[in-house]
């Protein structure tokens, strides 16, 4: 009987060792092209065993919200946008002046792409494609038959693309919101528009933090970041509380859970999906050092809702994080290639400037909507 355990648990261990293997090294080799393989591979398993169907979600439709609509959009976006609503924002600042159609792109996840069957010539004044522009060649977008089609990558996604793939896309405009990629397109003489964005303060829970006793936030979403990374940073420091949201990225990731001592230590509770933004926002708010969960963002609404919470941020040194964050004055930066006990002597201070930055921030974001529109209509 001991033998068979022990065998077994060799083979748990192999087969641990091998996921752990294989996504950590697949975060470090993440191409455009192995997106495309992999979409492309999931996509024949799903014509094989006819399951193509489970992951299709209908279009939405959003309304106008004012009474004189300027027209219709057409967005394709990622599918998993669907569940996380993180693009929302940009939604709602649309229906100011348009109506729009969401359509769920899917073949991330061997889903089939949007086509021109639902995206009819003519039907609508402006296509945006939100995130996964490199599922369609230039040829495909042209098939839309529409002027006016704006490509917006998100720079997690999209950083490691070479500038000759962006070029095929160079007759098409873009919407940067991330300095990095601004000047990147500017350098190559890509049509962009430069925005940043910033929630409004009102629409979050806030308190005065006295910083007294430390709580920390941490989301892991990939392996690029885990519990143990974490760890290091914080040795040292009293954590008195630890909140640990195991919600993973599909598709090859793999929870990192604390061991029983770092669970005792620094009094971890986990949770794996909030119901709603209000309960996720809930255990948020009794956090006051919020660690980012990825190397890098596309827009990074959860480190920006942080940071106007008046939480202390504690980031990767990397876009678009370390387009928001000061080290040291308005957050935390570090380098992940050597990790290291961090100081959070001034974490005080550096909640209540980030909290003060990002209130200036909304205003000048609420000044730039209609740059935004306006861009949109040029």
């Amino acid at each position: 009987m001991k033998g068979n355990q022990s065998v077994e648990g060799e083979g748990i261990h192999k087969r641990t060792y091998f996921f752990s293997f294989l996504s950590n090294n697949i975060d470090h080799l993440r191409t455009y092209r192995l997106k495309l393989i992999i979409a492309g591979i999931l996509r024949i398993i799903r014509w094989l065993t006819r399951s193509g169907r489970l992951v299709e979600i209908p279009a939405t439709y959003l309304p106008c919200n004012n009474t004189r609509s300027l027209g219709n959009i057409a967005i394709i976006d990622n599918s998993y946008h669907f569940k996380t609503i993180s693009s929302s924002f940009f939604f709602e600042l649309l229906r100011r002046d348009y109506s729009l159609q969401i359509f769920w792109d899917t073949q991330w996840n061997g889903g089939k792409p949007v086509s021109k069957k639902e995206i009819k010539p003519g039907r609508f004044d402006i296509i945006i494609i939100w995130q996964v522009f490199i599922y369609y060649t230039p040829k495909n977008l042209q098939e839309f038959q529409c002027k006016n089609i704006f490509i917006v990558p998100m720079y997690d996604d999209a950083h490691a693309i070479p500038d000759h793939f962006f070029m095929r896309y160079s007759t098409f405009s873009f919407i940067a919101f991330s300095s990095s990629f601004q000047q990147r397109f500017i350098e190559l003489g890509i049509r962009s528009g430069y925005f940043r964005f910033f929630p409004d303060p009102a629409m979050l829970p806030s308190r005065d933090e006295t910083f007294s006793t430390l709580h920390g936030f941490f989301w892991q979403r990939t392996n690029d970041i885990t519990w143990d990374h974490i760890r290091r940073l914080i040795k040292g420091t009293d954590f008195k509380s630890f909140h640990l949201h195991l919600a993973i990225d599909p598709l090859w990731y793999h929870e990192v859970l604390p061991t029983v001592e770092d669970i005792e230590k620094y009094h971890i509770t986990i949770s794996h999906w909030f119901d709603n933004k209000e309960e996720y926002l809930r255990i948020l708010y009794e956090s006051n050092v919020f660690f980012t969960p990825r190397l890098y963002e596309g827009i990074g609404m959860p480190f920006i809702e942080a940071m106007t919470m008046g939480k202390v941020v504690v980031s990767p040194d990397h876009p678009t994080m370390n387009e928001y964050i000061d080290n040291g004055i308005n957050g935390i930066l570090y380098d992940i290639q050597a990790l290291k006990p961090l100081d959070f002597s001034q974490v005080k201070t550096i909640g209540n400037n980030a909290r003060q930055i990002c209130a200036e921030g909304y205003r000048l974001w609420n000044e730039s909507k209609s740059e935004l529109l306006s861009w949109l209509n040029s």
